[in-house]
């Protein structure tokens, strides 16, 4: 039988596995039913969710991202917190003109006990970044409607 350390690890393989992915489905597959998804730093004023919230959120944004790339600069893993964290960038075409996705981010994940879901993602975004895209992605998505 695995330890929860081993568990831990194979979670967090299979986290980047489905980010660089980037469909929905994957990027949650490793989440807890009762996963919590907080954007960082507290200064943006974004709400935490719960995974259905992102579940409906992130089918919306990844569909406007073509040509995503994600490049994993650095993992921590901290086996006996049961925490780990990625620092990583990405960069994507967006249909803003000639506005590209260009993020960087670091996630930090809470596992669970036994190590086989992440219950907790905190992800600090480059905040000059948000600033600039989150209104986009807002006004984009009142006139294009929640998804097309």
């Amino acid at each position: 039988m695995p330890s929860a350390a081993e568990n831990q690890a194979a979670t967090l393989e299979q986290f980047i596995a489905g980010w660089k992915k980037f469909t929905p489905d994957d990027w949650t597959a490793t989440w807890s039913e009762d996963c919590i998804q907080k954007m960082l730093p507290f200064t943006l004023g974004v709400p935490a969710r719960s995974r259905t919230e992102v579940q409906v959120v992130l089918p919306k944004l990844m569909e406007i991202l073509t040509n995503y790339e994600l490049e994993i600069c650095e993992i921590v893993h901290d086996v006996s917190r049961s925490k780990a964290v990625i620092y990583a960038t990405s960069k994507a075409n967006t249909p803003f003109g000639d506005f590209k996705w260009t993020n960087e981010y670091a996630v930090f994940l809470s596992f669970t006990v036994d190590g086989k879901q992440i219950n907790k993602v905190e992800e600090m975004v480059d905040t000059a970044f948000y600033r600039e895209f989150f209104p986009k992605f807002q006004s984009y998505l009142s006139e294009h409607g929640p998804s097309h």
